[in-house]
């Protein structure tokens, strides 16, 4: 079975990343990936290489709007002949509904929304128009996949509607994700860690949804507190932003770490105490699910669906709540390596045993079986159909032979 995977970048990030997992877990017996870009950028570009995937390009600058790219959508997605065509993310889907008309019968679309809505008025005027078109595209998907059920929800409300709308979890590799100490000792080398810090990290790019803002208050607030915390940022735009930038010229000037994108995700992680997702709105958030496989306690804001993948092995606090969120930072480093470890430990088998990346694939896998055998047996209906009205005198079914 032949997949295309469409998406807008393949820069690091929640979506590109489970992407990336998603590619690696799939029976490649079975399923014949091809992934496909908005904007030709991005670091996991050449990983996706190295494992023998094709990655092609409409090669469009961001916040580009063209009609000569829906053209070569249409080009490479006929030379592909994909049987599912799995769009990623708001841009992605709503490009691969309007291609469609243009796609074999046979081609099944599956759209991926990977956040939960919040005041949508914070983004680009393009991304704006794109989230209201998809409530009128929605519906016309084989599938409509939110890695949430808050995302679920708040979709259905305004408009996106499917006849099967299902929600499938992040998945998460508890062996690419692991307590490593010898990850942990170099990590904390290179960034200048002493034995009694202890690090509190997020793990996000910069973007309002992420509310890193919230998260430099509460660790302003904690920092004048316990001199043994330091606070650590990784994800694309923390060593350029000028917010970050402020933070680490403030208050907590040598004692905040701005690390930027890295690719190293799994050694940065191994190298904290403690990891904190302070976002304001998620889907099912990555990075809490691999601090939890590195068997580090998480605090996170009850966005989303962090709760359902916290569970009772690490704190769930109100979004946007600075001292709260500052008293939980303070109550982990209060309790010991020894408690913190315990705890870390509860969470990596949580992760092990309700959101492995094998069973997330699973459900992939079973959702594409279903799709093309119900587009199979729906093309030859089409095709009994018109040979019928050909064979009892109506027109030539050159429809069937330009979509089959």
């Amino acid at each position: 079975m032949r997949v295309a995977h469409f998406i807008t970048t393949l820069a690091i990030g929640g979506a590109e990343q489970m992407l990336v997992k998603l590619l690696r877990a799939m029976d490649r017996s079975e399923f014949e990936p091809t992934v496909v870009t908005l904007v030709n950028d991005g670091a996991l570009i050449e990983l996706v290489r190295d494992m023998g995937i094709e990655v092609l390009s409409l090669d469009l600058r961001r916040g580009e709007v063209s009609p000569r790219a829906l053209r070569r959508l249409v080009t490479i997605l006929r030379e592909a002949r994909p049987d599912i065509v799995q769009s990623w993310m708001y841009h992605s889907n709503v490009a691969a509904s309007l291609a469609r008309p243009w796609l074999p019968r046979r081609t099944g679309i599956v759209w991926n929304i990977r956040q939960s809505l919040y005041d949508i008025s914070k983004e680009r005027y393009l991304t704006q128009a794109v989230i209201r078109s998809g409530r009128v595209l929605a519906p016309h998907a084989d599938a409509l996949v939110n890695n949430s059920r808050v995302s679920s929800a708040q979709h259905a409300r305004i408009g996106y509607l499917n006849r099967r709308s299902l929600v499938i979890h992040n998945g998460f590799e508890v062996e690419s994700f692991r307590p490593d100490p010898a990850a942990r000792a170099r990590f904390r080398a290179e960034v200048g860690l002493n034995d009694g810090d202890v690090a509190v990290g997020i793990v996000a790019r910069v973007h309002p949804s992420k509310d890193h803002t919230n998260f430099f208050r509460a660790a302003e607030i904690a920092a004048a507190q316990d001199r043994r915390l330091v606070f650590v940022c990784a994800g694309l735009g923390t060593d350029t932003h000028e917010r970050c930038r402020s933070a680490a010229r403030g208050i907590l000037k040598g004692r905040l770490h701005l690390l930027g994108e890295r690719p190293d995700v799994p050694r940065v992680m191994a190298g904290l105490d403690v990891l904190v997702s302070s976002s304001a709105t998620e889907g099912c958030p990555n990075a809490v699910g691999e601090a939890m496989a590195c068997g580090l306690p998480v605090i996170g804001t009850d966005s989303g669906d962090t709760a359902d993948v916290i569970g009772d092995a690490g704190r769930v606090i109100p979004c946007g709540d600075a001292p709260r969120l500052a008293a939980e930072i303070l109550a982990m480093c209060a309790m010991g390596s020894t408690a913190r470890m315990l705890v870390g430990e509860g969470a990596r088998e949580r992760i092990r045993r309700n959101f492995s990346i094998e069973s997330t694939a699973s459900r992939y896998a079973n959702l594409y079986r279903e799709i093309v055998g119900e587009r199979r047996d729906s093309g030859r209906r089409v095709f009994s159909s018109s040979l019928s009205r050909t064979v009892l005198g109506g027109a030539a079914p050159t429809t069937v032979a330009l979509n089959a």
